[in-house]
């Protein structure tokens, strides 16, 4: 019965998979094996599948961390011989993670993360400018998680994701030597998280689990206009500050992570996941007043188009125990863009990407606390872009380096 119900949900999970376009920060021990899913050593991973905190090896686990991102993309017009890069600030990710056992047989946590992000700075006077010359898109997760505990084997669980969002986005309107700046820090949206985690043989786990798209709304957010002092109050710039409206989707995802123990000391983990970016097909701004969109019926309206597709990802990462006290980390994944060929867009400089993941961890407190140090070089593939709607082609490359600290706490 256990086998059959195993491959069962290993089928379903197989017709649904794929890979991942995210911040993939949430877990400083998951990091340092190319982010993989299935690891029920704390608290953190409520936010990979929240079935898997009835599998924390203590009755109350607490889990924190923090990274730095540092990270620069490349562009050039080969045909002009222009070249620039962006001067991107650092970002820091972080998280929050605490579950408690009710009962042998019944789990609670609560879960907080920021999973998406963008910060990309190119300079107000790049060969792109009319595209974007800033942007810094933030997200916050708070998810409050149950879990029931069928069986020693069997776990489900479910989670809400209460999400909230900000944007600075800022363009140049070079047609009349003017930019904007549009801003919101209070855009909400809702989703779920739900999950089965699986220990069908001893050394084997198995995670499935389900994030659902997320649909953030920026509700009069406000849209401030640097115009020349000859176009503010006209018919097209009535006024400086004007309110706008916009929606953002956040990807769903589907994620099988599998872990097994090759040796007592040694551990093999993989993941395969899927991305929905297919919902994402144009950005859609609203203005209250100013007539600066593109829409012929409707000239407050702005659209961009994006035409984002689904993306697989293969992840594989390993632990090595050296000792009682000290465990070694290594992985590796391959991330493919979800930006459509023909809509590239400097908003997300996105290329293919090689990753390479690493770190350490070490048990104090009789291996009741423990510290998770990990580290990350995530290299891009050379582009060429093109945006058939905006006229624009070149070629992009991107780096970036990751470095992150985490700490977990299972007291009793």
């Amino acid at each position: 019965m256990r086998k059959a119900v195993f491959m069962f949900f290993i089928m379903t999970s197989i017709i649904m998979q794929g890979g991942g376009f995210r911040v993939s920060l949430q877990g400083a021990r998951q990091a340092a094996m190319a982010h993989t899913s299935a690891h029920t050593r704390d608290a953190s991973v409520a936010f990979f599948n929240p079935a898997g905190i009835s599998f924390i090896p203590s009755k109350l686990s607490i889990a924190a961390g923090t990274f730095i991102i540092m990270g620069n993309a490349d562009f050039q017009n080969k045909p002009t011989l222009y070249k620039t890069k962006t001067d991107n600030p650092v970002s820091t990710p972080s998280l929050f993670n605490i579950a408690y056992k009710a009962t042998d047989k019944l789990s609670v946590a609560f879960s907080f993360t920021t999973p998406f992000g963008s910060s990309v700075d190119w300079g107000q006077n790049w060969e792109g400018k009319d595209l974007i010359t800033k942007i810094t898109i933030r997200s916050y997760f708070f998810q409050p998680t149950v879990a029931y505990r069928l069986n020693d084997w069997f776990s489900v669980g479910a989670g809400y994701i209460y999400a909230l969002g900000s944007v600075n986005l800022q363009k140049a309107i070079s047609s009349i030597d003017g930019r904007m700046k549009l801003v919101d820090k209070n855009a909400t949206g809702n989703g779920y998280n739900v999950g089965m985690y699986i220990r069908p043989i001893k050394n084997l786990d198995v995670s499935i689990a389900y994030r659902s798209n997320i649909d953030i709304h920026a509700v009069n957010g406000k849209a401030r206009f640097y115009l020349p002092k000859s176009l503010v109050g006209s018919e097209s710039f009535p006024t400086e500050n004007d309110r706008f409206n916009a929606k953002l989707p956040l990807t769903s995802e589907i994620t099988l992570g599998l872990t097994y123990r090759l040796l007592p000391q040694w551990t093999i983990s993989t993941d395969l996941n899927i991305s929905g970016w297919n919902k994402y097909k144009a950005l859609t701004i609203d203005f209250n007043q100013n007539k600066v969109g593109n829409d012929p019926n409707d000239p407050t309206i702005s659209t961009s188009p994006k035409y984002l597709h689904n993306t697989h990802t293969f992840r594989v990462g390993s632990e090595y125990s050296v000792s009682d006290k000290l465990d070694v980390r290594l992985g590796y994944y391959y991330d493919p863009s979800p930006i459509s060929k023909d809509y590239w867009s400097p908003e997300m400089p996105s290329t293919d990407n090689n990753a390479i993941t690493g770190g350490i961890g070490y048990k104090f407190l009789k291996d009741k606390l423990m510290l998770d140090m990990t580290g990350m070089y995530y290299a891009g593939n050379s582009r060429k872009v093109v945006n058939k709607f905006y006229n624009f082609k070149g070629d992009v490359k991107m780096h970036s380096f990751m470095f992150g600290l985490g700490l977990a706490w299972n007291p009793f």
